[in-house]
């Protein structure tokens, strides 16, 4: 069963907002590491590194649960 309230706090808009922006940026580094693996001297910017994406969502859902 679906469970409505894991965006009670939030609001409908809001979750899907913060949650529209987590998707573009893993969106974003899976297309920036499919450019690395054919351009491999090509180095992704630190945003969209697997430790910047980690951080990203790290301190957005800390952020949310505060």
């Amino acid at each position: 069963m679906w469970d409505w309230a894991h965006f009670k706090n939030e609001g409908w808009l809001a979750h899907t907002r913060r949650s529209a922006k987590f998707s573009v940026r893993l969106l974003l580094a899976g297309l920036a590491m499919s450019l690395h693996v054919f351009v491999p001297f090509w180095q992704q910017p630190k945003c969209l590194r697997a430790m910047g994406v980690a951080s990203y969502l790290r301190a957005g859902s800390e952020s949310h649960k505060e």
